[in-house]
């Protein structure tokens, strides 16, 4: 007769069955996510990214077709220092600015980090679809662009590694009951999956994260059990490379990296020694996109200064579609109060932030919890350290939105999740509930789980039926996105065409989706300014000097849809955020809105914008520009009245 298993055989056979449920039901969500009920990209800078992906993936290097203002005047004044100081002087007595050595052509990006674009373009050129002419699609066929779950695929792989990353590195720490627990909780978070999907640099960046903190619970237990200081330090060094890449895959990772060189100056003796090796690994590794931005643009800093500080939560926006930083909110006297604001809303905010886990706010318990285990104590301040210096990033920043490419927040659900699990399962083992401690916990995990994910999981099985059975009623992101009116070819006669057929490669389209223009249409897009007298006394005359012409202007749903503006005092809804959205351009925006309000008029409202509005303004009024009478008079209504390009050619009868 064979002997009975033993309980550690049974375990060992519980936990493989465990894993197995737990990656069955991991690659079903995301595979149904990814095929079934996919709707393209809706982030902006993950568009951007891509479009720069695919430029590097030509082989034109890290050029963009997405123009801001504020980045077309620094490249476009690339002057010696006694220059400078000359055209400093002449500015100051009204001249206009110089611009010298500006190519369109190659226009470099110095806002993002490049590494999530390396991977993004590595993943473009092997499925082949960096070729855009090949890639366009048909106007009777699914409105998914095909690219877009290229790189949606790419971050789903990432987010995917992550969670195998985040599953050993908490089985590590307590073990794997706390590992599988922590693993579904973020595989049924409904905001951790739209991260994994959305192409921005979250997943990659969690990658690295959770990396470095393998080695750095590696080099906490060598000291702890007397090991040689050679193997702390090479494991604090490659947890400070693992760091630098996240670093190079976000600028805003800065503010991570800067906790954790805080947390091993503070934990390892001598103190401070171990901060030097992290300082001058990122230094290294930050020098060549330094290097690269002062080429680019005479700033070792170049835009991706005002990507970081985002004019300390003044948006975006109001940094880069301005030609100046003299009158920008960085420096206002409400700085203060804003910082003060922005502080408290990440707090607020963390549990949305964090894919609204039940168990991430238990993480600030364990802290008033002394863990047996010296790693597990000393991961737990590391924690800290990191997430408190990302909180201060975010609030310098002004990240407001849980889904936001300048969210650091989900980069810690893990470990905030797994530090949670255990401080409940401890609540439980002092219950001393015996054999029942086991069933007791699986129902607490599933109690939790359901608080946690309700709402995903029942929403569920409708997305499945309108995966499988309504797949031709499948729309993208709209509004504001609409790829197929930027993209596709006409195959039905007198059907009016995209953008991309009404557009040429080599002249700029001003628009005000211009992350959109650049992906979709492949086109050189220039985001629109809120002053008419920065167009046309700066902008229109540094695009000639580079030898190209402005071709149209572009409105979309970005400028009047409701679902663009979020009621907050600082951007109100409604008109009035229209006004504050569109600035001297907001009678552009309005055009559209009109027409949609009343159908049975063919109204011109810009026709009646034939003066300045300042009249002590030198710039051409907003009617000379855009107006049947105007610069470009002819109005092109590509998704009707919400989707209208102006151009100096004929609309198709």
């Amino acid at each position: 007769m064979s002997a009975p298993d033993s309980p550690l055989t049974k375990d060992k056979a519980n936990h493989v069955v465990l894993r197995i449920i737990l990656i069955a039901l991991v690659l079903g969500l995301t595979l149904f996510k990814l095929f079934i009920s996919y709707r393209g990209l809706d982030q902006e800078v993950a568009m951007d990214q891509a479009q720069i992906a695919r430029n590097v993936a030509q082989g034109k290097g890290f050029s963009t077709n997405f123009i801001r203002p504020m980045e077309l005047v620094a490249q476009g004044r690339m002057l010696t220092q006694r220059e400078q100081a000359a055209v400093k002087e002449a500015e100051k007595l009204g001249a206009p600015p110089v611009f010298q050595r500006l190519d369109l052509e190659a226009f470099r990006d110095t806002n993002h980090a490049p590494l999530n674009i390396c991977m993004l373009a590595a993943a473009l050129k092997i499925t082949g679809q960096d070729k855009f002419d090949a890639t366009r699609m048909a106007s009777d066929d699914s409105m998914i662009y095909g690219p877009d779950r290229v790189v949606s695929a790419t971050s789903l792989l990432f987010f995917l590694g992550a969670l195998a990353l985040a599953y050993t590195l908490t089985a590590r720490l307590f073990d794997a009951a706390v590992a599988a627990a922590a693993t579904a909780f973020m595989a049924l978070s409904d905001l951790m999956l739209q991260y994994a999907l959305s192409g921005l640099p979250q997943p990659l960046m969690l990658c690295f994260l959770l990396g470095a903190m393998h080695f750095l619970l590696t080099a906490v237990r060598h000291r702890g059990e007397g090991e040689r200081s050679a193997c702390v330090i090479t494991n604090v060094c490659l947890c400070f490379v693992c760091m630098a890449l996240l670093c190079l895959t976000s600028w805003m990772g800065i503010w991570v990296a800067l906790g954790l060189v805080v947390f091993c100056a503070l934990c390892f003796r001598p103190y401070g020694a171990m901060a030097v090796p992290g300082i001058l690994i990122l230094v290294f590794a930050l020098l060549f996109p330094l290097v690269n931005n002062n080429g680019a643009t005479g700033s070792f800093a170049g835009n991706a200064f005002h990507a970081l500080y985002n004019c300390l939560g003044g948006g975006e926006d109001m940094v880069q579609r301005s030609v100046s930083s003299v009158n920008l909110p960085f420096n206002n006297s409400s700085l203060i109060l804003r910082l003060c604001g922005y502080t408290f809303d990440q707090v607020n905010s963390m549990y949305a932030a964090m894919g609204g886990i039940l168990v991430t706010p238990f993480f600030f318990l364990c802290l008033l919890n002394r863990y047996k285990k010296p790693s597990v104590e000393a991961l737990k301040w590391a924690t800290f350290s990191m997430w408190f210096f990302a909180c201060l990033g975010m609030a310098i920043y002004g990240v407001q939105t849980p889904l936001n490419a300048s969210q650091l927040n989900p980069l810690f659900t893990p470990l905030f999740t797994a530090f949670g699990i255990s401080l409940v399962f401890n609540f439980l083992a002092k219950l001393k509930l015996g054999n029942s401690f086991d069933m007791a916990r699986g129902v607490t995990i599933f109690l939790m789980l359901m608080v946690s994910a309700g709402s995903f999981v029942f929403r569920l099985p409708q997305e499945i039926h309108h995966g499988l059975w309504l797949r031709n009623l499948a729309r993208p992101h709209y509004p504001p996105y609409y790829p197929a009116r930027l993209n596709a070819r006409s195959s039905e006669p007198g059907k009016e065409a995209s953008l991309v057929d009404k557009s040429n490669e080599r002249d700029v389209v001003v628009t005000d989706q211009p992350w959109a223009v650049a992906w979709y249409a492949n086109r050189k897009a220039l985001w629109t300014p809120l002053r008419l007298e920065d167009y046309t006394e700066v902008l229109e005359p540094a695009i000639r000097k580079a030898g190209c012409e402005v071709q149209g202007f572009l409105v979309t749903p970005s400028s009047h849809s409701p679902n663009r503006s979020m009621a907050t005092p600082e951007r109100p809804g409604g008109m009035a955020g229209v006004r504050m959205e569109n600035g001297d351009f907001a009678p552009l925006a309005m055009e559209g809105t009109i027409l949609l309000m009343v159908p049975q008029h063919n109204l011109a409202l810009l026709d009646h914008f034939n003066t300045a509005g300042d009249k002590k303004s030198v710039s051409r009024p907003l009617a000379s520009v855009v107006s049947s009478g105007g610069q470009f008079p002819y109005r092109h209504f590509l998704l009707g009245a919400e989707m209208i390009y102006y151009s100096k050619n004929p609309a198709r009868q």
